[in-house]
């Protein structure tokens, strides 16, 4: 009587357990289900942002050398160009549309060494045309081993104003004048002409060479929410350094119709 008591009851434990470990296990799947969509709409933006431009298509090759010993070639624009050339940007990313206001034509042609593309927050303006943000050299600054042992350069986002900056930081024995390589780096905010463009920018690594084609802009931009309307000005000058400059800010904004990365081609 005993034996069959115990045994019963010793049945009875182990389906209670394993309903309970079957319980447990339904309630960590839900858990994780929740923390995964819960991710996933955090990172929404992210990831249609790779989904959108992860595969990048070039449009031809050119294993010509890339002039990264040249300084930038600008041709301004007079006002007439700058009215004629005027159009409504459609952004890439949602349906804000932001009047663009071309400065110059612009020839960038230099060495990738830093690049910001991860904006977690974004403005309805800016964010939503300037899609990137590229720190390149040029001159005697284009040489890997100078920025390996003289130089320190990072391009990040300020999340919570939204200012994009390219720090840098030399040492005090680098073997070239250091207003020549303030003068010889620069930070582009690259608005692309289309989605290969753009996702050709994100197949860029430091130390690339490249090649950057289109217009210096200026943006307007109209609030429907706010019936406000906002202002950037590009920079038009290698020399500027601070917010006293013709742009708002010392950084290019470029609209860019043309990006070469290495042999690589994308219009």
């Amino acid at each position: 009587m005993d034996t069959d008591f115990n045994y019963l009851g010793t049945a009875n434990i182990e389906a209670k357990l394993h309903k309970d470990l079957l319980a447990h296990e339904d309630k960590v799947v839900r858990i994780l289900i929740i923390i995964a969509f819960i991710l996933m709409y955090i990172f929404r933006g992210a990831i249609g942002y790779w989904l959108k431009f992860g595969v990048a298509i070039p449009n031809s090759i050119d294993f010509s050398p890339i002039p990264v010993k040249s300084e930038p070639i600008q041709t301004d624009y007079s006002e007439e160009e700058k009215l004629q050339k005027t159009f409504v940007y459609t952004s890439l990313i949602n349906s804000n549309q932001i009047t663009m206001i071309p400065q110059a034509h612009y020839v960038l042609s230099g060495m990738a060494i830093a690049y910001n593309r991860d904006f977690l927050f974004r403005s309805e303006f800016f964010d939503s045309a300037a899609l990137y943000d590229l720190g390149t050299s040029w001159g005697e600054m284009s040489d890997k081993a100078l920025f390996e042992k003289y130089v320190r350069v990072y391009s990040g986002k300020v999340e919570l104003t939204g200012t994009r900056r390219l720090n840098w930081r030399f040492r005090s024995d680098i073997p070239v004048p250091i207003s020549y390589a303030a003068s010889h780096i620069s930070h582009s905010h690259i608005i692309p002409a289309n989605r290969n463009i753009m996702a050709g920018f994100l197949t860029i690594k430091l130390w690339d060479t490249v090649q950057v084609e289109g217009e210096l802009v200026d943006m307007t931009y109209v609030s429907t929410k706010r019936k406000v309307k906002y202002n950037y000005n590009t920079s038009m000058s290698r020399t500027d350094e601070d917010s006293s400059s013709r742009g708002s800010g010392a950084c290019e904004a470029i609209y860019v119709t043309k990006l070469r990365v290495g042999s690589r081609v994308y219009e």
